[in-house]
């Protein structure tokens, strides 16, 4: 009826982390949403190798201080050593409404990558399926067993030995980036996994790979995009790599 107002209460939640102070870099929050730029070596949840040392420790922490009463519920998860944008719903309800919109392909992620070499085109896209060499594998290899994976790249910079790729992810498969980067003969800087050689990794202490910008929308709200600025180690990199640019393709 007109008039009538209608109250949604949500149940109370306690916070599912343990609480340990940790470098929290925010970008973004508001009732509904955390976004964080992740550091490097942080993984993103306890494990058994790590257990109060991880995001969520350190988003338990902030929460607790705060007076935040919520499950911490991931929107996406980036690997130990990559930096970078990730989110965090603060409901159940936002987080099935941001996760619908990433199945829809509505959800964009850009990437940053320094790699080595040059890649064939200044623009393309890396179209080849993901799989597991074997069951219970960290690696993944492109294999026509695998699922449908697709990437689009841009090339930002390019210098004599590397260059620097902006990626648009279509797909998200474990290690899409690195693998896909790896097949197309240019793997990512310091990445140990998927370079092989590690004495050429130009000094970096972790892979160059980097989330760089979420573009998402929220309940009731605008389409919101927001943007991480790449650590201390890779902007040295950045202009270590610049001293002997070759050719920049775009700004």
């Amino acid at each position: 009826m007109v008039g009538d107002s209608i109250e949604i209460v949500m149940p109370h939640e306690a916070i599912d982390g343990v609480a340990i102070p940790g470098i929290l870099n925010i970008v973004y929050e508001d009732d509904e949403l955390l976004v964080v730029n992740k550091p490097s070596f942080c993984v993103t949840h306890p494990s058994k190798s790590h257990h109060f040392d991880t995001l969520t420790n350190y988003i338990s922490d902030h929460w607790e201080k705060s007076g935040v009463s919520a499950k911490i519920r991931f929107i996406n998860r980036l690997d130990r050593d990559t930096t970078g944008l990730v989110a965090i719903a603060k409901n159940k309800y936002v987080h099935h409404f941001i996760q619908k919109q990433m199945n829809e392909g509505k959800v964009q992620k850009i990437y940053y990558a320094f790699v080595h070499g040059q890649l064939p085109k200044e623009s393309g896209t890396i179209n080849a399926p993901i799989g597991q060499p074997y069951e219970d594998s960290i690696h993944r290899i492109v294999t026509n067993k695998g699922k449908p994976s697709i990437t689009h790249y841009r090339v930002i910079e390019e210098y004599p030995k590397a260059s620097l790729v902006e990626l648009i992810l279509e797909t998200g498969r474990t290690h899409q980036i690195r693998v896909h980067l790896q097949h197309l003969g240019n793997p990512v800087i310091g990445d140990p996994l998927y370079t092989g050689n590690m004495e050429n990794s130009f000094g970096m202490s972790h892979q160059a790979l980097h989330a760089k910008s979420l573009t998402l929308s929220l309940p009731m709200k605008k389409v919101l995009t927001f943007e991480a600025e790449l650590n201390s180690e890779l902007k040295d990199l950045r202009n270590n790599l610049g001293k002997y640019e070759k050719k920049k393709v775009i700004e």
